[in-house]
């Protein structure tokens, strides 16, 4: 792990330059298809955390 980690430190100590163009449009679809699918898995947990409460609360009573 810690060799792993030194490799992408001296990746990222010396850049390679990329001869290309990256549309500012791209950038923000990825920021919002991350965004979205951590908001919606938030929110799919919650709704088994929910059922698994409910089902412990039952067998409680």
């Amino acid at each position: 792990m810690k060799r792993l980690l030194a490799v992408l430190y001296l990746c990222l100590l010396f850049p390679s330059y990329a001869h290309a163009y990256s549309d500012p449009g791209s950038g923000l679809m990825l920021w919002q298809l991350i965004v979205s699918f951590f908001i919606g898995a938030m929110f799919y947990f919650r709704k088994i955390w929910g059922f698994l409460i409910k089902a412990v609360k039952r067998n409680e009573e």
